[in-house]
């Protein structure tokens, strides 16, 4: 495992090679709102296999050794995320159908849950049970949401990576203005070592129905910047071979 701190630290990150980072970047632009509402239906008719990514099955099952090192590294995951320092009141973004929010509604004073999908909230409250209840609820499109008021912490998994490049600047923002001063940011992601050609993807459904998404997954040291720039220190963790914890706190 491998961490990378804020440029402010002794150990960050060189200008010169945050300059070739972002030189190399290929990344072409956005298609606008049409490319956003595309995944957004993408995600709310997946809502019912979107589990299958966690368990390894239907189109995600690469056999008995890949499943295993998948378990591996999500264990680890799971325990790096139970170490980050959650309390107090918390907003949880893109919660889908809930694997991460069943991981920290225990450990907090209250919750706020939102996602743009009616589907995978239905589904969130379902693996959630009894615990549901003490769980605010809320279905908003992140790309136009804005807090009416602040959280100790702002929570996202696997959400960042979905988040075009063009709006990047303005979602982080406004993670920073969920957040009370002092409050902590805490994100799960893929881990890469360099940013794709493109940042639109093709999927899927079990059903045959083919989407165009955004998939973008950032280096740590891009994304140590990208959080700065919304005052947000983070330090981010590489889990096993495929998956990254950050964390930090709003300036």
């Amino acid at each position: 495992m491998r961490k990378y701190l804020g440029r402010h630290h002794p150990r960050a990150i060189t200008a010169a090679r945050r300059s070739r980072i972002g030189h190399n970047a290929r990344v072409v632009q956005t298609e606008g709102g049409a490319a956003l509402r595309e995944q957004q239906e993408y995600y709310a008719s997946r809502a019912a296999e979107y589990d299958d990514a966690y368990r390894r099955t239907g189109e995600y099952d690469r056999g008995r050794d890949a499943t295993a090192r998948w378990q591996a590294d999500l264990a680890l995951l799971v325990d790096a995320f139970g170490k980050v320092r959650l309390s107090g009141d918390v907003v949880e973004l893109a919660a889908g159908t809930g694997f991460w929010t069943m991981r920290i509604v225990d450990r907090v004073r209250s919750l706020s849950v939102i996602d743009g999908s009616a589907d995978m909230v239905a589904m969130n409250r379902e693996r959630l049970g009894p615990a549901a209840a003490r769980v605010d609820y809320q279905i908003a499109d992140l790309f136009e949401w804005q807090p009416k008021r602040s959280w100790d912490a702002c929570v996202f998994s696997f959400w960042l990576c979905h988040v075009p490049d063009d709006r990047v600047a303005d979602f982080l923002n406004t993670v920073a203005a969920s957040l009370r001063h002092g409050g902590v940011v805490c994100f799960v992601d893929k881990a890469v070592e360099s940013e794709p050609a493109t940042e639109r993807v093709e999927r899927a459904l079990n059903d045959g129905r083919r989407f165009r998404i955004f998939d973008h997954p950032r280096p740590p040291e891009r994304l140590v910047e990208l959080f700065a720039a919304a005052g947000l220190g983070v330090e981010i963790e590489t889990i096993g071979s495929r998956f990254c914890v950050g964390q930090g706190i709003r300036n």
